[in-house]
């Protein structure tokens, strides 16, 4: 019978290693693929430990059972890639708010000064 030490670099958690690995190769490649600065690797392990029986066999003692506690454990390694893009633009000028049944709009307002370049109405 196998005992293993619940230590991270134990072989009982070769596949959450190797998963994470994996994930590292991953995110690593996608992030110089897509011109990423940063990212994050997320390693999840969701512990339940379930109250068992365990049927005793013995010619000496008789039949029975014996309680026991099933450690299981579920690893998840996820990556987040942070990616920035955007475009930047702004409307200036001079606009006056107006509202009218929920809607808004807005309206330029006009110089009252002319100008020599003007168009006449």
């Amino acid at each position: 019978m196998k005992t293993h030490e619940l230590l991270i670099t134990d072989d009982i958690f070769t596949g959450l290693r190797q998963d994470f690995n994996i994930m590292l190769r991953k995110t690593l490649n996608t992030m110089q693929s897509k011109g990423s600065d940063g990212g994050e690797i997320n390693l999840k392990l969701k512990i339940v430990l379930s109250h068992e029986l365990l049927e005793l066999d013995s010619s000496i003692f008789g039949g029975g059972t014996k309680e026991y506690i099933n450690p299981k454990f579920e690893h998840k390694v996820t990556s987040v890639i942070q990616m920035r893009e955007g475009l930047i633009g702004k409307i200036e000028g001079k606009y006056k708010l107006n509202s009218e049944d929920g809607k808004y709009y807005i309206q330029e307002i006009e110089n009252p000064q002319c100008s020599l370049f003007d168009e006449k109405d």
